[in-house]
């Protein structure tokens, strides 16, 4: 239920960073155990509270405890709490106007209900207040779920799922913030000092002058880079409202993640190689080698934690000695006239690694400036984040939204008319099944709904014959809250990594606040244990249907629309459209939302070899945004105006050919059927700007052009080379797919 999980990096292409957060967090088992008994601890103490004050819903400040918990920085549980309990009265309210004034009416009853909780559901998906919306949809759906029966009292329903609401935040906000606290600021430092260690890694394994690295390039690794920057900033956002301090810094905080950005970007960049009797490797090879020292002894600096304004300004003078040494070099290569001599190709990718690392050098110089800035300026003027979520609903949560709703509205005519065992579980549980599963953690979506009903209702079989075994031992409260402790030390345990709420975690929450609110103090008769199975089976039922039969989530539909988003935002950039923050970093986090969907693709939904496919693809449609988001709109201000003029039209040229191009991928993959794609035009567009490049390149060999000018030039030229490169590269990779083999629905 954890609407951050749409701004963090989930779990897959970024495997290979999860060794950033040792340093932050210790060993995990450590961690994990810690958070496991501050869970158990918030649950049986919010209950107990809740028991001591005569609460008739417990469950619901225990209910409130499985959700905040989830949120395990003292920033975020803050920010959580506050809209809990807004979304919380709002809800009650609404819940309770409606129940009062139109449950004797069924049409409008039904109507205003399906509407608030699906409005409810599908504005959680954006950006602002999405918790609360969430609140105010379930808390509207419980009053008047309760109130049906009664409808002039539904107010005391409204009133105590606020006073249960009230103690399961307390609680949980003394225990988060009391108990082993966790500080997103902190953890924002260390990780951004890690991250530039990990960059400093990219660049000393990145290809070119020092050689390939062996496996995994750093310039791969860089590309994959920008979805862990998206998790700082997430960091950033929580951290504000930990400390006045930090949030007096959030702006130069922010900028540093946009150096890091960068620098990822500019390092993705130096991905060609120079053969080895190539000439620069006599004469400039060495220089190159001590160029990249000096930026890896910068970012190793930006990493240190004890790294002080005297050393940094050491390292920028490093950086711009070894800069002098190799425009010291260049010029010894022009005076034994032996640049002529050098291939175009080549001079075209060293120019590529000059401008790369020039790059690197404005960033880093950029970071040390930024680093500078906050001990001098103490209080430097509040900066509101901006949000890295779409500010209205994708249309994702506008579907899961209508089908919530809908699901909804069933969910009450059944329990009206059939009068069903289980009654408000059953109408809750409808509700949290349709309207979460699909944006659980695995990238599974709706596929697996009808399979899951015979595990579940296993489940749920076992659960219910252990109740009618222990109906006499719950009556202790030693005995409930042991069992409840244990319950909780484990689910913490055990989703001490997980973002958001899985599948398995959504039905064991409702198993155990429905036990809870079964009450075992009294006797608790066994056509009581029967609704609450019945109930919640059929629950599962009920959403299964709707989730399979009405626009269902599924893992090949979901890995077409983030191919079709990333071309879009691709497409923006070449039509020179700005893209906002949360577009930015839904390009970023695209890329591991395909892989680890890609990992349910397997036969026979899916061709043998297709997955592997579709993630080249996807790097190099990752590769491609980050080339555009570095070259777009940098013409070096140095180019001789004729030959300006030329490069000028052929860039416009070029890129209307590309977002020509780009355009037909994402209308093939809408449809679901790779078209027959020309290469011809591009390729003579792309061999023409190699062409214009290299006669360039001549012109300014004849007069006494700086040698690193000539050398940005050039770079900048073959940036547009291999992005046209990309663009070809994408066009054959999609026409090997075989997209009508699986683009429908045969999972059913």
């Amino acid at each position: 239920m954890d609407n951050a999980a749409h701004i963090r990096p989930p779990a897959g292409h970024f495997a290979q960073w999860s060794r950033v957060f040792e340093p932050v967090v210790g060993l995990y088992g450590d961690m994990a155990f810690r958070y496991g008994l501050k869970f158990g601890l918030a649950g049986v103490l919010a209950v107990y509270i809740s028991l001591w004050a005569r609460l008739d819903k417990p469950g619901w400040a225990l209910f409130t405890v499985f959700v905040l918990m989830t949120a395990q920085y003292v920033g975020a549980i803050a920010e959580k709490s506050i809209f809990r309990l807004i979304g919380t009265v709002v809800g009650g309210v609404s819940g309770y106007l409606i129940t009062g004034a139109f449950e004797q009416d069924p049409l409008i009853f039904l109507t205003l209900v399906g509407l608030v909780v699906g409005g409810c559901t599908a504005l959680f998906g954006q950006s602002r207040y999405p918790y609360a919306f969430l609140l105010c949809g379930m808390t509207t759906l419980v009053v008047a779920s309760n109130g049906m029966g009664n409808p002039d009292n539904s107010w005391t329903f409204m009133l105590s799922r606020i006073e249960e609401i009230v103690v399961g935040i307390v609680v949980t906000m003394v225990v988060q913030s009391v108990i082993w606290p966790r500080y997103a600021r902190m953890e924002f430092l260390a990780h951004l000092r890690a991250s530039f260690g990990d960059l400093r890694e990219c660049l000393l394994n990145a290809p070119g002058i020092c050689g390939a690295a062996e496996g995994m390039s750093g310039a791969q690794k860089a590309r994959e880079f920008p979805g862990r920057i998206s998790g700082l900033r997430s960091l950033l956002e929580f951290g504000s409202r930990e400390s006045l301090h930090f949030r007096r810094r959030l702006e130069t905080y922010f900028e540093l993640t946009v150096c890091l950005g960068k620098i990822a970007c500019a390092i993705a960049t130096l991905r060609e190689s120079l053969p080895a009797d190539s000439l620069y490797h006599r004469y400039a090879g060495a220089a190159i080698e001590a160029l990249h020292a000096a930026l890896a002894a910068a970012m190793a600096g930006l990493a240190d934690k004890e790294s002080s304004r005297a050393t940094r300004e050491s390292e920028r003078g490093t950086i711009s000695a070894a800069f002098d040494e190799l425009d010291a070099r260049f010029y010894a290569m022009r005076k034994a006239d032996v640049v002529r001599s050098i291939p175009a190709e080549q001079a075209l990718i060293m120019g590529l690694h000059v401008s790369g690392l020039d790059d690197i050098r404005a960033q880093i110089g950029k970071a040390h400036e930024l680093l500078d800035s906050l001990p001098s300026d103490p209080m430097q003027r509040e900066f509101t984040p901006v949000p890295l979520v779409s500010p209205w609903p994708p249309p994702f949560w506008i579907k899961s939204g209508v089908k919530a709703g809908l699901a909804v509205v069933a969910a009450f005519v059944i329990d009206n008319w059939l009068k069903p065992p289980g009654g408000a579980m059953f109408i809750l549980g409808t509700w949290v099944f349709t309207a979460l599963n699909a944006a659980s953690p695995g990238g599974q979506g709706d596929r697996r709904a009808f399979h899951l009903i015979p595990l579940n209702v296993s489940a749920l079989a076992g659960v219910s014959l252990v109740l009618i075994a222990a109906r006499p031992m719950l009556s202790s409260y030693a005995v409930m809250n042991t069992i409840l402790f244990v319950f909780l030390f484990v689910w913490g345990y055990l989703s001490f990594k997980t973002r958001g709420m899985t599948i398995p975690m959504q039905l064991g929450m409702l198993v155990l606040v429905g036990i809870l609110g079964l009450n075992g103090q009294r006797p608790i008769s066994f056509e009581a244990i029967v609704e609450f199975f019945f109930g919640l089976v059929l629950a599962l039922v009920v959403s299964a249907l709707f989730q399979r039969l009405l626009w269902p989530s599924l893992p090949q539909w979901e890995v077409r629309d983030r191919f079709v988003e990333a071309i879009g935002l691709c497409r923006k950039m070449l039509a020179r459209e700005p893209l906002r923050l949360w577009e930015k970093t839904r390009l970023a986090l695209i890329p591991s939302e395909v892989d680890i969907r890609l990992d349910h693709l397997t036969p026979p939904i899916c061709p043998e070899g297709e997955p592997a496919a579709l993630r080249a693809l996807m790097l190099s449609v990752a590769g491609l945004g980050g080339n555009l988001a570095i070259t777009l709109d940098r013409i070096p201000a140095d180019i001789p105006p004729d030959a300006l003029e030329a490069g000028t039209k052929m860039i416009r040229h070029m890129e209307a050919l590309f977002e020509a191009r780009l355009g037909s991928i994402e209308l093939a993959f809408q449809n679901g059927r790779p078209p027959d794609l020309e290469e011809t035009e591009i390729r003579a567009a792309v061999d023409g700007w190699c062409a214009w490049a290299t006669e360039t390149r001549k012109s300014l060999l004849d007069v006494d052009r700086h040698p690193l000018a000539l050398a940005r030039i050039t770079g900048f030229a073959e940036r547009y080379h291999l992005m046209g490169e990309d663009i070809l590269r994408i066009d054959r990779q999609f026409g090997e797919l075989r997209l009508p083999l699986y683009m429908g629905d045969y999972s059913l």
